[in-house]
């Protein structure tokens, strides 16, 4: 027996999007330098997001990234933490299952930072935070998208790649 099932993804006006996406990255790597000092950093970044489609495929939230980075040289460490408030705009394009999605967004946010190299580097300050990017929405099933997709953003050193779940309310 042969079905056909006929999905497509509710991304029509009214509906409400939960969403968010990770990102981590660990390096270690020896330096070359007098101490052959080995160098580890840690970056992770989560970011939960709730909007409201405004019209079909057109969605308008606010999402929360926060953001940890740890680096170590030798006995050298630093850190940042960041939390920012940022709108944002993601629209979907079509009606298949398989959705190309645009998105950006940006806000405010607090960066705190810290070091035991020289006191001077600690503190925390005030920080405008943005992300543009795209993906696809692969929608598992009528409520629920694998987002993959590249963006570019306030952290970022050229493009970042990115791996998030949306329900669709």
């Amino acid at each position: 027996m042969f079905f056909v099932l006929a999905m497509h993804g509710q991304t029509e006006k009214g509906n409400v999007l939960l969403g968010g996406d990770t990102k981590l990255d660990i390096t270690s790597q020896k330096m070359d330098v007098t101490d052959n000092a080995i160098r580890k950093s840690t970056f992770i970044e989560l970011s939960p997001q709730i909007g409201f489609f405004v019209a079909d495929g057109l969605a308008v939230g606010v999402e929360l990234p926060i953001s940890y980075s740890s680096n170590r040289l030798g006995n050298s460490k630093s850190s940042f933490t960041f939390l920012a408030v940022s709108p944002f705009l993601r629209y979907y394009f079509g009606k298949s299952n398989i959705k190309p999605y645009l998105h950006g967004g940006a806000g405010i946010g607090m960066l705190k930072y810290k070091s035991d190299l020289l006191n001077f580097f600690n503190g925390s300050e005030t920080m405008f935070n943005y992300d543009i990017g795209g993906g696809l929405g692969i929608f598992l099933n009528d409520k629920v998208s694998l987002d993959i997709g590249v963006e570019a953003g306030t952290f970022t050193d050229g493009l970042v790649y990115g791996v998030g779940f949306v329900v669709l309310l």
